[in-house]
């Protein structure tokens, strides 16, 4: 016959109830984690987005004629130089410039270049559907 061996490290008494003290506490932070994780996956998780209303980026202007910008890059130059007129206008359906040195129309952001013999005064005139206009002008002196 066989002799059956004792295991050689005893539990004692005092270690099994250590163990049973731990499992009965831990079990309220482990529960408490596990609702945490759950919490942060669930408010990490896209809802449907709410649909963007789709808007007008005219619509701060109004219905009237404005001429948001006209100015030139540089306001005096030396003869036989070049700068820079910029204008933009909203609301219009017909722009002029005088002089007439550039061929201009509606546009909310355009330049072009200039090269002024001398002094010159431009002065922009917008138009409405109304029949209504705005003028803004700006000079550009020779020296």
């Amino acid at each position: 016959m066989r002799s059956v061996k004792k295991p050689i490290v005893t539990q004692t008494p005092f270690k099994i109830e250590v163990v049973a003290k731990l499992v009965r506490i831990m079990w309220v932070p482990l529960l408490l984690s596990v609702v945490y994780t759950g919490w942060v996956f669930w408010q990490r998780h896209p809802s449907a987005p709410a649909p963007v209303p789709a808007r007008d980026p005219l619509a701060k202007y109004g219905d009237s004629i404005k001429i948001l910008q006209f100015y030139a890059g540089r306001r005096e130059i030396a003869p036989g130089g070049k700068t820079e007129v910029c204008y933009g206008v909203v609301n219009a359906t017909a722009v002029r410039l005088d002089p007439p040195v550039e061929r201009v129309w509606p546009a909310m952001s355009r330049c072009f270049e200039v090269s002024p013999a001398k002094s010159t005064r431009y002065t922009l005139t917008a138009e409405g559907a109304d029949h209504t206009s705005v003028s803004e002008s700006i000079e550009i002196a020779v020296h």
